[in-house]
């Protein structure tokens, strides 16, 4: 009985291994230190800024291929916006200053068949170990009117010599159409007076 017993956690935690081993096919995101939600102020959104430290390994050799702490310089993107791969795009959105996390990114969601470099092959699973150290929101600049602005360059379609002006060149433009089309009228007119004559 006993021997049974080992011999179903043998095969359990065989089973188990080989499940590890095999590559995920869909993005899995690991938490790796939590941001308690009181401390936590702020999480990153599309279009955030975010500073970031990572590390980057192969799933299946466990190779680094790169990381931003032997460069001590950490790295800075815009989330959603396309500049990092989907996995990233997907994989750091909601999280906290501090917070790690451990993504798992399937080819699909990384480089694909074409690989990156020379050193992440092509179908490659990755796997990331990263920490979000900074989130800066985008800054929407409002309009004032002022020389930033460009205002010598824009037009203002709702401001009162704009519209004077328009209103003076459509009636303009009407007048002159009626005058050309009663010079065509006398005109004709003439013309059919002439005509008359010289048939008599």
């Amino acid at each position: 009985m006993r021997v049974l017993s080992s011999l179903v956690v043998a095969v359990g935690f065989i089973a188990s291994a080989m499940a590890l081993k095999e590559p995920p096919t869909k993005l899995q995101v690991g938490i790796r230190k939590k941001i308690p939600a009181e401390e936590c102020l702020v999480k990153s959104t599309n279009g955030d800024s975010l500073s970031m430290h990572y590390t980057g390994t192969l799933f299946d050799t466990g190779v680094k291929f790169d990381s931003s702490l032997d460069r001590n310089e950490p790295f800075v993107f815009r989330l959603g916006m396309g500049q990092v791969i989907q996995g990233w795009d997907q994989g750091l959105l909601n999280m906290c200053i501090g917070e790690k996390r451990k993504l798992i990114i399937p080819p699909s969601m990384g480089y694909g068949d074409r690989g990156a470099g020379g050193v992440i092959p092509p179908g490659a699973t990755l796997v990331f170990e990263v920490e979000l150290l900074d989130i800066k929101k985008p800054v929407i600049k409002p309009f004032t009117g002022g020389d930033d602005d460009n205002d010598d360059q824009l037009i203002s379609f709702t401001s009162p010599s704009f519209l004077i002006s328009t209103a003076v060149v459509i009636v303009l433009f009407f007048i002159v159409f009626k005058m050309a089309k009663k010079q065509d009228i006398v005109e004709a007119k003439k013309a059919a007076t002439a005509e008359i004559k010289e048939r008599k």
